[in-house]
């Protein structure tokens, strides 16, 4: 099986919430203070910094998605991040097991 191809790395976790504080019209102390974190915590979010499964939930609740939405925008900006910066080499050095024997 062939994986996805990707150009570039997918939107942060942060970049989707910045599309979601503007549908809603909140700014990020007062979402800070709606989801009980820091405002560090949650700049730190918007900068690029990984969304772990508190958060997930925290986001989930706040905007009425799931835990897993938030976790699979993760998901995918990781494997993206890792496709564009390690695929090829990985491709070319990694040989499935099958081939290997």
């Amino acid at each position: 099986m062939e994986p996805q191809k990707f150009k570039q790395p997918t939107a942060t976790v942060g970049e989707h919430l910045a599309d979601f504080m503007e549908d809603y019209g909140i700014k990020a102390p007062t979402l800070a203070k709606r989801l009980d974190v820091g405002r560090s915590r949650l700049q730190r979010l918007m900068e690029g910094a990984r969304c772990d499964g508190d958060m997930a939930l925290r986001l989930a609740r706040a905007f009425e998605t799931t835990p897993e939405y938030w976790l699979n925008l993760q998901a995918l900006r990781d494997l993206s991040e890792a496709m564009v910066t390690k695929g090829q080499t990985i491709s070319q050095t990694v040989q499935p097991l099958r081939e290997a024997s």
